[in-house]
């Protein structure tokens, strides 16, 4: 299946972006949770029913990310992925920044809980597929310390 189709309506249509991010769960047999969120932390789109824990899991694969960063501080490039494997399956965290260099954006951050029974290197596949589809649609606008009543 192609995943450009909707990409000209990501930002615009409510549930767009949720449902790739459900038909990416629908090709990985086994998978639990997928979770897009911004490089810093905020949920953008999800497969989880549960908002809580969805807003959760955006922090913790924003850290993740974040941490894999701090490791290799003053190299050349960025962080690709991050995988945590547990007894209970695995969390896989890649970079979808599309090479964001700006400081007034931020790039996003694509995780997949899986169950153990899944195929991982599925994960990984479809995982860069669905990036690679949405390319500089994954690149949000970040935060500014503008608050209510500056007047700016």
């Amino acid at each position: 299946m192609e995943t450009n189709h909707a990409v000209g309506d990501a930002r615009t249509a409510e549930g767009t972006l949720d449902g790739l991010l459900a038909q990416l769960m629908d090709r990985i047999p086994g998978t639990v949770q997928v979770l897009l969120a911004s490089g810093d932390g905020l949920k953008l789109a999800h497969t989880d029913k549960d908002i809580n824990t969805a807003d959760a899991m955006a922090a913790v694969m924003s850290g993740l990310n974040s941490l894999g960063g701090a490791t290799f501080k003053g190299l050349p490039g960025g962080v690709r992925q991050v995988v945590v494997e547990h007894d209970a399956g695995a969390l896989f965290v890649m970079s979808a920044d599309a090479g964001a260099t700006d400081p007034r954006v931020v790039g996003t951050v694509l995780g997949v809980v899986a169950s153990p029974t899944a195929d991982l290197g599925a994960v990984g596949f479809e995982m860069t597929r669905l990036i690679t589809g949405l390319d500089e649609h994954l690149i949000v606008q970040a935060r500014t310390n503008n608050f209510a009543g500056q007047g700016k």
